[in-house]
């Protein structure tokens, strides 16, 4: 089955269902049945115009022109051969919770260097140039450390709590239809959840072990991949090696994996 195309640009997209178009703006979610669409025509090279059963156009914009013309013959090639009439009263809308804009983001972001010049200058005007020069690269360092202190901390976090309450499975390597080998693994939670783990993505092994929290089997960042047993494939007629193992000969240096043999 194919995935749902997509056509957005900024704070609008739109993702065609196997029943319907569904278009995100801001916080309104608007829901057009395909039975409602006569047809679709190109608006210019990344843009298209929706023209409902009653003659009411609705205009859908796109990041490039290869998106856009891929998602009109997706769209054309999905609209049902039975038509409602009733057009623009077929569609419905919802209220989605609080979001952040892209112009917040880029307001936000302006704000903090806007702080920051200001912080370097009043430094320098009033203790000097030393001073702003020392300020300039302080403020910088301060945030990496702060980045990297919380990233050790999460690290551990998991780490401790998934020795404690980890649950251990055997994640397998996934396989697309065409039989080309995917870069990610599967592995199913005790509730019977899918999920996929891209933690030794480049490994030739078609097994590997993952240890997930209990409680939140589908974060591999935090779960799956932090205590993973990766299980190498071995040569034919040798032993594959732990690699988080000791010296060859102690007791847990080596472990015999049947599945690989």
């Amino acid at each position: 089955m194919l995935s749902p195309q997509v056509l957005s640009k900024g704070d609008q997209s739109t993702v065609l269902r196997t029943d319907r178009l569904t278009t995100t703006e801001g916080r309104q979610i608007t829901h057009i049945p395909l039975a409602a669409i006569q047809e679709v025509r190109p608006d210019g090279d990344t843009a298209l115009t929706i023209i409902l059963t009653d003659g009411v156009p609705r205009r859908v914009t796109g990041g490039n022109a290869y998106a856009a013309s891929a998602f009109l013959a997706a769209l054309t090639a999905a609209l049902p051969e039975q038509r409602d009439p009733a057009g623009s009263a077929l569609i419905t809308t919802e209220e989605s919770g609080a979001i952040i804009k892209v112009w917040q983001v880029w307001c936000g972001a302006l704000a903090l260097l806007a702080a920051y010049v200001g912080y370097v200058w009043w430094t320098g005007a009033t203790h000097g140039d030393a001073m702003g020069i020392a300020a300039f690269f302080a403020a910088p360092g301060v945030l990496l450390g702060g980045l990297l202190s919380l990233s050790v901390y999460i690290s551990v976090e998991s780490r401790v709590t998934l020795r404690r309450r980890g649950i251990t499975v055997a994640a397998t390597r996934h396989y697309h239809p065409n039989g080309k080998r995917a870069s990610w693994y599967k592995y199913t939670d005790t509730s019977g959840n899918e999920h996929t783990t891209s933690y030794g993505a480049n490994r030739a092994t078609e097994e590997i072990h993952v240890v997930y929290r209990g409680e939140s089997p589908a974060q591999p960042r935090r779960g799956a991949a932090l205590l993973d047993r990766r299980e190498a494939r071995p040569r034919r007629g040798r032993l594959a090696r732990d690699p988080r193992a000791g010296a060859v000969g102690s007791p847990r240096a080596v472990h015999l994996t049947e599945a690989h043999l």
